[in-house]
């Protein structure tokens, strides 16, 4: 068998060019599963660091309620509202209740909030506030953080239980 060496060097030069392109697409096709596995653990990194943010207020809260009375300086008489947005600072070994945001890092936390009303028959809240049927011994408290472009919320409700 004879072979041609002007037609095989056509088909060397043609492998090789196949192999380099084969490799070179696995090459991009392996860094974009890296580039978008890192972008997947930098958002799962910081969703996890504001759901931290947000039990820690929501804790914070619980601890300012069970710390202080309802009706003198506890949530019993804390300004209701969207407008009205807090944030707890410890001062020694008590939570204080400040006026305002609170920024972390990348983060801005906020807890704001509401008054309840319960149904008069069946004792349930309300989904709508009726203040004919407020329960001012129930405060809704809607906790949020928020960086970048995203907003997360956790809501709660405290009750006067002393």
């Amino acid at each position: 068998m004879v072979f041609n060496l002007k037609n095989n060097r056509g088909f060397i030069l043609l492998e090789a060019f196949l192999a380099i392109m084969v490799i070179g697409l696995a090459f991009g096709v392996l860094l974009s599963v890296g580039t978008l596995s890192i972008k997947t653990s930098t958002v799962m990194q910081k969703s996890s660091q504001a759901n931290f943010l947000l039990k820690e207020i929501l804790e914070s809260a619980r601890s300012f309620r069970d710390g202080t009375t309802w009706s003198s300086n506890g949530l019993g008489p804390v300004s209701t509202g969207s407008a009205n947005p807090y944030y707890f600072t410890l001062t020694g070994n008590a939570w204080v209740l400040t006026s305002g945001t609170e920024t972390t890092g990348i983060f801005t936390r906020k807890i704001v909030f509401d008054n309840v009303s319960r149904d008069p028959v069946t004792q349930n809240i309300e989904t709508t506030y009726n203040s004919s049927h407020n329960d001012p011994n129930t405060k809704k408290a809607t906790a949020t953080v928020i960086w970048s472009d995203k907003t997360v919320n956790l809501v709660t409700y405290f009750t006067n239980w002393k």
